[in-house]
């Protein structure tokens, strides 16, 4: 009988020992474990860290050109040099270049000069004109854009219209008109006999 107890009392010392046992296992991988965590959270993660793209410098972009220089921009006309006799006419638009080669309402073609100038023996006129053998004919032919260059001599007239007729003017204030009538609608005129300009003549219309 008490044999009977002793080994109860010792077969439930073992299951306690080995159920000591089993949780000392148990804490010591739950710890492991638990480790492992910290070790892999704790390792220092590198990284590249990529500056942000520096913003390009505003010198060093290109200009971009305004609305007004775009509008400029056009390929330059073709040259000829005038030598014809005859007449030929336009009217000073600096600003309607666009209507060189259309049409009004009565299905004739514009004529427009958009930049003149008289500098040395060459007066020159860009944009279209039109071409007469006498002053009162109808025009025989209308240009397209082309610089349009006459030759002047030091006997070439320059005359202006005014309200009480026509008056002969100097080079220097012919010259002086055209850039500032430039964009007046003016009545532009030449004159040619012989190569040279025998008379150049602006009138208000």
């Amino acid at each position: 009988m008490k044999l009977a107890v002793e080994v109860k009392k010792f077969m439930a010392m073992k299951k306690r020992k080995a159920a000591v046992l089993i949780i000392l296992c148990v804490v010591t991988l739950l710890s492991a474990c638990g480790k492992e965590k910290t070790a892999e959270t704790s390792v220092p993660i590198q990284t590249t860290e990529t500056e942000p793209a520096a913003l390009p410098d505003a010198s060093d972009q290109p200009e971009q050109p305004n609305e007004s220089a775009r509008s400029e921009d056009k390929p330059s006309a073709p040259v000829e040099f005038e030598t014809a006799d005859g007449f030929m006419s336009s009217f000073l638009l600096a600003s309607d270049r666009d209507l060189i080669d259309t049409t009004n309402d009565y299905g004739v073609f514009y004529r427009v000069v958009y930049e003149a100038s008289l500098k040395g023996d060459e007066l020159t006129a860009c944009g279209s004109m039109d071409y007469r053998n006498f002053k009162d004919q109808d025009p025989i032919t209308i240009s397209s854009d082309q610089t349009h260059i006459f030759k002047v001599d030091n006997n070439t007239v320059y005359r202006k219209g005014t309200e009480e007729g026509d008056k002969i003017v100097s080079k220097e204030e012919f010259a002086e008109l055209l850039e500032s009538r430039k964009d007046s609608g003016m009545f532009f005129e030449v004159e040619s006999s012989g190569g040279v300009v025998k008379a150049a003549y602006l009138a208000a219309q």
